[in-house]
């Protein structure tokens, strides 16, 4: 004797099998998608000791706070397994307080306040490598342009003021840019199917005039395209 089922019941199967079996197997059947490119952005901390290796003279201010900030992005291309290459920019920034002090009237003294800055930006043209899925070493080419303030302390006075004036050397006036190369590390956790959260240590060193500049500490966030 054949056995016959409504109608409603075989339509409540065949949804059950849509959601159920069929996802599965249709997942098998399409390939996952190839993230090849991936966008970081950065921020953190910087040390540039050619700024604060700079010293200050009654007449001449120019250094700055060894530590400043670093930020800045990168986008990288997936090569095989484990190798990227990426195109990556950093803006570090470093500043100093200046306090000129100078007689007001008999008896009291008083002083100018104002800050002095060292910026750097870093182009850099890199090569990573993936040694376990979340810690990457990468080394690559440097070009960095750099802006610099000076102030300048006249040993006249201008009725009971002080003369002070600041400039600023940068690749405009001063062909301020020069060469080298950077290396450094990273280690991130996925923190979702495609953002990845990090921590970054790079050091920049200026083959052009045989000089470390500067070393960076950034946490990172990376999205996979």
């Amino acid at each position: 004797m054949s056995v016959r089922f409504p109608a409603h019941y075989l339509g409540a199967f065949f949804v059950f099998f849509l959601l159920g079996v069929a996802p599965g197997a249709f997942a098998q059947l399409v390939p996952a998608r190839d993230n090849r490119f991936t966008v970081q952005v950065q921020y953190g901390a910087g040390a540039n000791f050619q700024a604060a290796s700079f010293r200050d003279t009654p007449t001449e201010l120019q250094h700055v706070n060894l530590l400043g900030t670093a930020g800045g992005g990168e986008v990288a291309y997936r090569v095989g397994q484990k190798g990227a290459v990426a195109l990556g920019y950093t803006r570090s920034v470093n500043m100093d307080e200046k306090h000129v002090r100078y007689q007001n009237s008999p008896g009291t003294t008083a002083q100018l306040d104002f800050r002095l800055r060292y910026i750097n930006n870093a182009f850099q043209a890199l090569y990573e490598r993936a040694l376990t899925p979340d810690f990457k070493v990468h080394a690559g080419l440097l070009y960095m342009t750099t802006a610099s303030q000076t102030a300048f302390v006249a040993p006249v006075m201008v009725g009971n003021l002080p003369f002070v004036t600041v400039s600023e050397s940068n690749r405009g006036n001063n062909y301020a840019e020069e060469g080298g190369v950077v290396a450094g590390l990273e280690y991130s956790r996925p923190i979702d199917t495609r953002l990845r959260l990090g921590l970054k240590v790079r050091g920049y060193y200026l083959a052009s005039v045989s000089t470390f500049e500067m070393l960076t500490l950034t946490p990172t966030l990376s999205y996979q395209l």
